[in-house]
């Protein structure tokens, strides 16, 4: 066990990290859109910290947790206001990746009372019954940092409003050329960097398991950066910058749940599994489909996280974490059934509930700008300014 003081300093460098991943997200999608969306989608992130953390100061600790903070995490944070923030932060980074979903057509009012719904009818009970003293947790169901609560929860929640909502003018007849790569690039360099703040969930456990989920999250990372490269090449001929970032961001999803539970090895494994299979669902099952998720939060978070959940519970053993459980492979079939179902819940749940709360909050307010705001850009429509000048 870690003393106080290094628990409540880790826990303010985590939640430093943690809030570093907002930027990123913005980042990262923003260089991928249309010139003529770029503040749109770079603010629909930010307002999703705002909102998100003064509505979990409010309301989603509690609710969340069952106001069963472990003691010692709650001791060392002196109060329990820099736990508020650690957890809001999660929650309004799950709320940023819905945005991907969307952009270029979403209504920023419409998204923001939206995310307000989201958070109490989605995002709170999955965090209850995973990380509170909610059924999953009572099953016993592994999820170190966010792969159904975050991942799973964004990703199928973003593809059913991108299909309730409907695709953007012109999908699949005009190209939509990204109006700024690099920019992608950092943004996806400041996430890997933020998500090691996700290691703050080990706390309670120890600076051991915090150091082997720290390993797990790089591994995870490289290994499916270097996988989708690989498909990539093999597929297209060539490499690209932005396929082996986008791998990076698959590995840093899938490994989310798992970080505290698996070895080195493990993690490559993993890796290796959403770098592959993230590229596949983004490159063709998606246009098999027709859908349009315009930034791929479904193929990236969505098949990312439930890879994540499954592979929690075939690579978890004993001999990392001790407080955790043996998968498949370590002779425990039982860990991988919870996984699953966990992961079956976690999808009814996000799936469900966004298509229910869009049908309703489309009887108020009408979720989408209209054909001249599209063909004009959200920047200006929605926010009177532009990205570029020039």
């Amino acid at each position: 066990m870690t003393s106080q003081a290094e628990q409540t300093l880790w826990l303010l460098i985590s939640a430093t990290l943690l809030v570093l991943t907002l930027p990123g997200i913005a980042l990262f999608y923003g260089g991928m859109v249309r010139k003529k969306n770029v503040m749109n989608t770079i603010a629909l992130p930010f307002a999703a910290l705002a909102l998100v953390s003064i509505e979990w100061g409010l309301f989603g600790n509690g609710s969340a947790f069952g106001g069963e903070l472990d003691s010692s995490v709650a001791q060392a944070a002196t109060t329990g206001p820099l736990i508020s923030v650690y957890r809001g932060t999660m929650a309004a980074i799950a709320l940023a990746l819905v945005a991907g979903g969307v952009v270029e057509r979403v209504r920023f009012s419409f998204f923001l009372l939206f995310g307000l719904c989201w958070i109490g009818a989605v995002y709170i009970p999955l965090s209850h019954w995973l990380w509170g003293s909610g059924w999953l947790a009572n099953l016993g169901c592994l999820d170190f940092a966010g792969g159904a609560v975050i991942h799973i929860s964004a990703g199928v929640s973003a593809l059913v409003m991108a299909t309730v909502i409907g695709p953007r003018r012109g999908y699949g007849r005009i190209e939509m050329i990204p109006n700024h790569l690099p920019f992608s690039f950092c943004g996806a360099a400041f996430m890997w960097v933020g998500w090691f703040g996700f290691t703050g969930a080990a706390l309670s456990v120890s600076m051991v398991t915090v150091t082997g989920a720290f390993v797990a999250i790089q591994l995870s990372a490289v290994a499916a950066a270097l996988a989708w490269m690989a498909v990539e090449w093999l597929q297209r001929d060539k490499p690209t910058a932005l396929g082996a970032v986008s791998g990076a961001v698959a590995g840093l999803v899938a490994i989310a749940p798992a970080a505290g539970y698996v070895s080195p090895l493990s993690a490559i494994v993993i890796g290796i599994g959403s770098g592959g299979l993230c590229y596949m669902v983004v490159n063709y099952v998606k246009l098999i489909l027709g859908y349009d998720d315009s930034l791929d939060v479904f193929g990236m978070h969505g098949v990312g996280g439930t890879w994540g959940m499954i592979a929690t519970g075939l690579f978890a053993s004993t001999d990392i974490n001790a407080s955790g459980s043996d998968g498949l492979f370590y002779g425990y079939p039982y860990q991988f059934f919870v996984q699953i179902v966990a992961t079956c819940a976690a999808w009814v749940l996000a799936g469900g509930g966004s298509w229910l709360l869009l049908k309703g909050l489309m009887l108020v307010l009408p979720p989408r700008v209209d054909e001249e705001a599209e063909v004009m850009g959200l920047d200006l429509h929605q926010h009177g300014e532009k990205g570029y000048t020039g």
